[in-house]
């Protein structure tokens, strides 16, 4: 209900706006079209008439003599004339504009000289369109006319000016003609309205609809239902919209999924610190305590045993507490591969060196197995490092005297350098396989593991976009394999 009131009410205000902006234009076009009419009829008048002040010369003229007229003469022969077309006002001028004589209703004249400019104007100009002149009988209000020079012996003695409609007449005649028009535009314009409108409001609807859409989309997304998307299937700026409000919603929801999952991430991390951390922790408290409570009574052998486990609980704690920070890093992305160049068997070397004393400690033989054309690699020299020691340290702790370490570096890929770790220790059961590179997976056989080693490996192999695989019987040994993209050479 809500969401179609929404579209209703969307609806009638852009409606609304639209019938407004209708009539407005249809009164400017019925205000234009009844003063062009206007306009055209004085035009066709003034055209029409435009001899008639010239016709009326040859007749005045023969009144005139040596400057003066013959009143009477002439009035007679101008409300003759009036009696023929009684709509004209005649007026003689002399050759400055001064009225001489004139014949008008009613004797009514207001004005002693008429503008002689747009009378030359006119004389002078006969293509031009509307030109209109004083009007004696008002001043301050113009009207077409007819003018013509009255001659006297070639010499100027004036103009006959001939306003061609009355003040009666032309108010009738705008009253009929007004009418007439306005009855035509009124006509016409609302016919062009109702089509108008109609093509109007249904396009106003189809638009609205449209966009009702883009509406109801985005409020099921911020009502929660991150899922709600808006059908993209209109190729119109709607369906621009909803492309790109669809992309910021999977954009959103994958952040949301992320941050719960970090949320998740940070929930177990910290239940499983606390209950890792509580046992290094409880046993150094624990040993500690003993020595302070039962100093006299403790041999020297006892204090030895106790400190000697009071040590490697903290080394084990230390080793902990390093790894969850390693791994929090890599699984937050606050860690930038830096990749260049390198020799990856001097790399496996160093690393077997550094595990040389522990694994002679052991019994354990560690062999590499290398050809001389090893290319170089291109990956990030420390979290390499980090992870080879990671395996090794693994296969280590998993191993009993006499076994065997290989570490074997190939080129069987092309393109590619493959690393094998391989050991023939104790080995995975199939069931616990596919768990090793979580976290906290830990072998019932080695409690000292922190349970993160393999868990930081993969993590690592991930960041340069490689797997690692791993092949395991038990009572055989374990093998791990990954692969890292050759460097390319200038």
């Amino acid at each position: 209900m809500k969401k179609n009131a929404t579209f209703s009410r969307l609806y009638l205000q852009i409606s609304a706006i639209f019938l407004l902006v209708l009539m407005l234009f249809a009164a400017i076009t019925l205000l234009i079209s009844v003063n062009a009419s206007r306009d055209y009829s004085i035009e066709v008048n003034q055209k029409l008439n435009r001899e008639l002040a010239a016709s009326t010369v040859n007749v005045v003229i023969s009144f005139f003599e040596d400057g003066e007229i013959n009143e009477q003469a002439i009035q007679d022969i101008i409300h003759s004339m009036m009696v023929i077309n009684p709509s004209v006002e005649v007026y003689i001028l002399d050759a400055y504009g001064s009225i001489l004589t004139f014949v008008a209703p009613d004797s009514v004249v207001q004005l002693d000289r008429v503008d002689l400019d747009p009378i030359i104007q006119f004389i002078d100009n006969p293509d031009q369109g509307i030109i209109l002149g004083d009007d004696p009988r008002n001043p301050g209000e113009f009207k077409i006319f007819s003018a013509a020079r009255i001659f006297e012996e070639e010499k100027l003695a004036g103009y006959i000016y001939i306003v061609l409609a009355s003040q009666e007449y032309v108010s009738a005649a705008h009253m009929v003609m007004g009418s007439y028009i306005l009855g035509i535009s009124i006509r016409s314009i609302i016919a062009v309205m109702i089509v108008t409108a109609v093509v109007g409001l249904l396009a106003i609807w189809l638009i609205t609809k449209r966009l009702n859409v883009v509406i109801r989309g985005i409020r099921q997304f911020q009502s929660g239902d991150h899922t709600a998307r808006i059908p993209a299937r209109y190729e119109s700026e709607f369906g621009g919209i909803g492309y790109v409000f669809n992309r910021m919603a999977d954009e959103i929801q994958k952040n949301i999924k992320d941050l719960e999952d970090l949320d998740s991430l940070r929930k177990e991390l910290i239940s499983n610190i606390s209950h890792d951390l509580r046992t290094p922790v409880a046993s150094i408290q624990g040993y500690a305590e003993t020595l302070i409570m039962k100093k006299d009574q403790i041999s020297e052998d006892e204090r030895e045993k106790y400190l000697d486990i009071i040590v490697k609980s903290c080394e084990r704690l230390k080793n902990q507490v390093a790894d969850l920070f390693e791994l929090s890093k890599l699984q937050a992305n606050q860690v930038v591969l830096q990749p260049e160049p390198f020799s990856i068997a001097e790399l496996v070397q160093d690393v077997v060196n550094k595990y040389s004393i522990l694994s002679q400690k052991k019994g354990i033989n560690i062999n590499v197995l290398f050809s001389k054309d090893i290319p170089l690699v291109q990956a990030d020299l420390s979290l390499i490092d980090r992870a080879l020691q990671n395996l090794l340290d693994n296969a280590i702790k998993f191993c009993r005297e006499g076994d065997i370490i290989n570490i074997e570096i190939n080129t069987k890929k092309p393109g590619e350098v493959e690393l094998k770790i391989s050991d023939s220790g104790a080995g995975i059961s199939q069931d616990d396989l596919p768990y090793i590179f979580e976290r906290y997976y830990k072998n019932l056989d080695h409690e000292e593991s922190t349970g993160l080693g393999l868990a930081i490996v993969k993590k690592i192999i991930d960041l340069h976009e490689s797997s690692i695989e791993v092949f395991s019987q038990p009572g055989k040994g374990t093998t791990f394999a990954f692969s890292l993209p050759m460097a390319v050479t200038a």
